[in-house]
């Protein structure tokens, strides 16, 4: 990473309309946390989560470098991608630490421990973000692993922390509510530049950290229904308000990665129509049966075909699979299905 690119990234949250609306949204969420009250402690235990969750978000979007999706009402919940707010964990837990050192050996041990922390807290993040395992972003060969292959633009990182920490004393001078801003300003390009920085050596894809134990092929199955049955879950919450394609987004994003998705299609198809609202799971059965045609599987395509027909009469593939369907009932002489596709 060099100057230019870390200039385009400390620009990043103004030169992103969607980040900036978001960013406003939380400084005045925040502002009405200070004068509310009573009120404000319920209000604080929605929004703080909610921005910190949105600060990772940004982060892994940087690394893909991709624009940030806006936050939505899930942010605002403690169900689904709780690996988003693991950062807290470690912050909290050196603050601590800091704290007890300083109040036992005095500033200076807990200043060196401080900078050490911040020195190794982008690859807490960094890790994080590749693998969404809080486990493996703390594990030693993980950080060793990042850091060595960020090379030196890694260190853009931790300057920036610095940033976060020094700017309220430089401008100590400034209203609250303007050091409000210059702090969640801060945050926000910290977050972004530990993306940039994973992004621009190349490790989003590259973070193989071995396994401890090997699991046993019982455990990884049992593990891979766990996961299953939380996207599902996470996947229902978005559509259960209304927000299907953001439902169905996530089942896609997570059919990409799993590693039988010969089996997790007809398991995700089924637990969708399950649902009580059923056109879902029929969107996600035309992109399964172009999946089946495409791997010349006929009577699987056909099966599928009249299992959505007996959920929805109306059912029919996209238009670009429609001739393999066709060809796929002939094949299998299914005369009913044939006059329904031609219909």
């Amino acid at each position: 990473m060099n100057l230019r690119e870390y200039l385009r990234e400390l620009a990043f949250p103004v030169s992103s309309t969607t980040t900036l609306f978001a960013l406003v949204t939380f400084f005045l969420l925040i502002g009405l946390i200070q004068l509310a009250g009573l009120f404000g402690i319920w209000l604080a235990a929605a929004t703080i989560p909610a921005f910190l969750r949105y600060l990772t978000m940004i982060a892994e979007a940087r690394a893909k470098d991709t624009d940030t999706a806006p936050p939505g009402i899930e942010f605002f919940t403690l169900v689904g991608t709780g690996w988003t707010l693991f950062p807290v964990v470690p912050i909290l837990a050196m603050a601590y630490v800091v704290y007890e050192i300083g109040v036992t050996f005095g500033d200076l041990p807990a200043t060196v421990v401080a900078l050490g922390f911040t020195a190794l807290l982008p690859a807490i993040v960094g890790v994080l973000l590749i693998t969404h395992s809080p486990l493996q972003s703390i594990d030693p060969r993980a950080l060793d692993r990042f850091i060595r292959g960020c090379g030196a633009g890694y260190w853009w990182a931790p300057a920036t922390a610095l940033l976060i920490v020094l700017a309220p004393t430089v401008l100590v001078f400034l209203p609250a509510w303007a050091q409000n801003i210059v702090e969640i300003y801060f945050l926000a390009v910290f977050f972004a530049v530990i993306g940039a920085v994973t992004r621009r050596a190349g490790l989003f894809d590259e973070i193989d950290i071995p396994d401890a134990v090997e699991l046993d092929a019982e455990k990884v199955l049992a593990g891979l229904q766990s996961n299953r049955i939380k996207v599902v879950n996470h996947a229902y919450g978005f559509a259960s308000r209304g927000n299907r394609d953001g439902g169905l987004e996530h089942i896609y994003d997570w059919l990409v990665k799993d590693p039988d998705p010969d089996a997790a299609w007809p398991w995700f198809l089924e637990q969708m129509l399950r649902w009580d609202d059923t056109y879902p799971a029929l969107l996600l059965a035309q992109q399964y049966l172009g999946r089946l045609l495409e791997h010349n599987d006929k009577v699987g395509a056909v099966k599928l075909m009249m299992r959505c027909r007996l959920e929805n009469k109306g059912f029919r593939p996209l238009s670009a699979d429609l001739p393999a369907a066709i060809a796929a009932a002939e094949a299998c002489r299914n005369d009913e299905l044939l006059a329904a596709l031609r219909n």
